[in-house]
């Protein structure tokens, strides 16, 4: 357990007001958000509560000033990394529980044949090597956090030799692609302005859902005849977008002369989240047909518009620009996806003209 982490006090006096403290807890239960968790038995899911709460019950009281230290940090720049981290960080508390009989979560409370025992078990549950490495990346970037924040030597109970082998090129796990006939279908499925605005504005924007959730109709402008967005990207990065006119209108439809509130909403006015969101494009993707047994995500739309542009034959470097890639061979797995099954077409397609003469009188 660490120890020596400073708590800061205020008079009980002060306490009557909310202070900085206060205001900073305040922020930070709101950037987590809320989550049910699903019980690891029964697998049914549970309340929604707030991951802060969570959070707090499942840590001793050093580690969870430390876990809000941490993911209110720029160490976790993307709000949807830090409420990700912290449903990893509930689930690692859960299998030190289980396997060391520990009540509360610290820092040292996963050791490495905990980690050798949980790896295990994801591989027979079929877990994708991506997910396992990403939570096991969680719980060494914390280790490694809590070494810098304590001036201590802490040692991550994570090896390489824990992580399976992730294929870059694996295509059984990589985002689906929609064809343009098929996100045509798509919008085609939607009965209001509102359930149309969902796709159309993510794949226009190549958005994530977080920050399409998010933007609102005050951040819309009018400038030099065209409109803006002012738009809240992954890592906090501040982008302004053009809002092509058909789009336009299709906002001013389904936001029905409101000039506050959510840009998303549903049906019913209430602004939508990554949940609502999810819920309408599956029931969008099964009455249009496309995606059978996969779900049709707001990712899949932002690769399927990147995708689209380099078949519109636009410089990669633009491709990145646009997705607001960090690094360009994010951006080149799309590319190479897409090229790759192009040419293993064209060489199965030759390969049938070897024998395709001789199958004719199999084949009526």
């Amino acid at each position: 357990m660490i120890q020596g982490h400073v708590i800061a006090e205020r008079p009980r006096a002060e306490l009557t007001q909310p202070g900085m403290a206060q205001q900073a807890a305040d922020w930070l239960r709101d950037t987590l958000g809320t989550v049910a968790r699903r019980n690891p038995h029964n697998r049914r899911l549970g309340p929604r509560r707030y991951r802060l709460e969570l959070l707090a019950e499942a840590c001793d009281r050093d580690t969870f000033l430390l876990i809000t230290s941490w993911l209110g940090s720029e160490a976790v720049p993307a709000t949807t990394s830090k409420q990700a981290y912290a449903d990893d960080i509930c689930l690692w508390a859960d299998v030190a529980r289980e396997l060391g009989g520990h009540d509360r979560f610290f820092v040292g409370a996963v050791t490495p044949g905990m980690i050798e025992t949980w790896t295990k078990l994801q591989k027979v549950q079929g877990k994708a090597p991506r997910t396992i490495n990403r939570r096991l990346s969680v719980l060494t970037a914390l280790t490694q956090y809590a070494a810098w924040k304590t001036k201590e030597t802490i040692a991550s109970p994570v090896t390489k030799h824990d992580r399976p082998k992730v294929d870059p090129r694996d295509e059984t796990t990589a985002t689906p692609i929609l064809e343009v006939a098929e996100f045509q279908a798509v919008i085609n499925a939607a009965t209001t302005p509102r359930q149309a605005l969902v796709p159309t504005l993510i794949y226009t924007l190549a958005g994530r859902v977080t920050e399409s959730c998010t933007a609102q109709l005050h951040h819309l402008k009018h400038h030099d005849g065209q409109r803006l967005l002012d738009l809240r990207r992954k890592g906090g990065k501040g982008r302004v977008w053009t809002i092509p006119e058909r789009l336009g209108q299709l906002i001013d439809v389904a936001t029905d002369g409101r000039d506050t509130g959510a840009i998303l909403v549903n049906d019913d006015g209430h602004p939508m989240d990554r949940h609502s969101v999810d819920r309408l494009l599956n029931r969008l993707g099964r009455q249009a047909g496309v995606l059978p047994d996969r779900d049709l995500t707001p990712h899949v739309l932002r690769a399927s518009r990147l995708t689209h542009m380099h078949d519109e034959g636009r410089p990669v470097e633009e491709i990145q620009e646009y997705a607001d890639h960090a690094a360009i061979e994010t951006t080149l797995r799309y590319i190479r996806r897409r090229d790759s099954a192009a040419r293993k077409a064209a060489h199965a397609a030759a390969a049938v003209a070897v024998y395709d003469h001789l199958v004719d009188r199999f084949i009526k």
